[in-house]
């Protein structure tokens, strides 16, 4: 699926890559947001599963979060705290969150950015797989 089709959400694994740069892969998506005036989406179980991964060393994440002119806008986990908690297919951080993000997607048709695309086989939501 074209990355220009829809709202694009960020997963933990692709906010990683942002901080570390892995690929300007991660940093570009954010960059061509911003120059086309595109909604990008993360939800805060994945902001917090990116900083429970890096640790004190998020510099990048931490000022694109903080930026008031940041294209990414970070989605509360709220009153659907409940319906993904139960949709998770395994309690761990990465369950609930992967769980968070098939929500939202699915709640505002979204397309999920990824490092880990078959985190989300079998789930009702299109990927891009953000792997080299």
């Amino acid at each position: 699926m074209s990355a220009a089709a829809g709202i694009i959400l960020l997963d933990s694994t692709t906010l990683t890559a942002y901080e570390r740069d892995l690929t300007r892969r991660a940093q570009t998506i954010v960059l061509d947001a911003v120059l086309d005036g595109r909604l990008v989406l993360t939800t805060a179980l994945s902001v917090t599963a990116a900083a429970a991964e890096l640790g004190h060393d998020a510099r990048e994440l931490s000022f694109l979060l903080n930026d008031p002119e940041s294209p990414l806008t970070v989605l509360t986990l709220g009153e659907s705290a409940l319906d993904i908690g139960s949709a998770a297919t395994e309690p761990t951080l990465i369950g609930v969150e992967t769980a968070a993000v098939v929500h939202e997607a699915r709640a505002v048709s979204a397309i999920v950015f990824t490092y880990e695309p078959k985190l989300y086989h079998g789930q009702p939501v299109d990927v891009v797989d953000m792997r080299p």
